[in-house]
């Protein structure tokens, strides 16, 4: 029983993301997470080609020497990002957000690693093409 709490804790121990920009209209940038059994596993993000998503990163307040790094750089592109946004950190008061943008590069899957203090959470990125422009006027 000991290990199994343990587990639990150390998932929980992870960063957080939260989506901080919206979906344009008649494009995707949607990013849930996917939880199990002990909790959060890791996020899964759909993005259209030519959409950008911005994200914070949450690890007890901002997190600290954050790491993004994509599989595929030509799907999924990931850049450091200053939003402007302050938030609790803690208790040394407010701190600005630690942010990523992901750029939706090309149709495709691949996988970010985000890591802050040796933990490291992964995002699961699905680019989509975006809808052919007669798509939008013959649905209506």
């Amino acid at each position: 029983m000991k290990h199994v709490l343990l587990l639990v804790a150390l998932a929980a121990c992870n960063p957080t993301l939260t989506v901080q920009s919206p979906q344009p209209p008649g494009r995707i940038a949607r990013m849930d997470p996917v939880r199990t059994f002990w909790g959060l596993q890791r996020y899964r993000l759909e993005l259209s080609r030519g959409v950008a998503i911005a994200l914070t990163c949450d690890l007890d307040g901002p997190c600290e020497h954050m790491q993004v790094v994509s599989d595929d750089p030509a799907i999924a592109e990931v850049r450091p990002a200053s939003l402007g946004v302050l938030q609790q950190g803690g208790l040394d008061g407010e701190q600005t957000s630690a942010a990523l943008v992901v750029v939706g590069k090309a149709p495709g899957a691949t996988r970010l690693h985000v890591r802050s203090k040796g933990k490291e959470r992964d995002v699961v990125v699905t680019v989509v093409a975006p809808p052919e422009p007669g798509a939008l006027t013959a649905a209506r």
